[in-house]
């Protein structure tokens, strides 16, 4: 973790330590969807990094796929400058969301052992202005092999945050 951020735990889940770096290939795919009441988003990337000193390359790859839908308000705002689906265009909306996701971070053939986990997410958002938005989210997480030790089972997180847009 980087100096001056904190988290809510006290290790990272997922971590791999790379010796020998070398060139590396990224590779992603993208599809998003959106209508008048309904938003659809996945990606799948793939990392490959060619190791140095005769060692075997190292391979890690997920994705997500997640979607909401409007109970109330229409139609979904567009960042341009960063290409992703912003808040609803309605000033007051209410918005269901769902996402799995999946990442693996293991790669037995480099013997390089990141971790591997699954998490599923479903939420509300309540919009009641532009500016202002509640969020209320609960995840559950499989915990995978090769997840740092602080994390020995499976666990639920329940969120609730306030999003000031200025």
């Amino acid at each position: 973790m980087s100096a001056g951020v904190t988290s809510m735990f006290p290790e990272e889940l997922l971590g791999a330590e790379i010796e020998g770096m070398g060139s590396q290939l990224k590779a992603l795919a993208e599809v998003l969807y959106t209508s008048r009441k309904v938003l659809l988003q996945g990606e799948y990337f793939y990392d490959r990094i060619n190791r140095t000193g005769g060692r075997q390359a190292y391979n890690a790859h997920g994705g997500y796929l997640q979607g909401s839908c409007l109970i109330v308000g229409e139609g979904f705002d567009y960042d341009a400058m960063y290409g992703i689906p912003g808040r609803p265009l309605s000033d007051r909306a209410v918005e269901l969301t769902v996402r799995f996701n999946y990442t693996d971070l293991n790669d037995g053939k480099s013997g390089i052992c990141g971790g591997e986990e699954k998490d599923l997410s479903l939420g509300v958002n309540f919009y009641l202005n532009k500016y202002v938005g509640l969020k209320f989210n609960a995840s559950y997480v499989w915990v995978g092999a090769g997840c740092n030790s602080f994390y020995d089972k499976d666990f639920f997180l329940a969120q609730a945050r306030i999003q000031y847009i200025f």
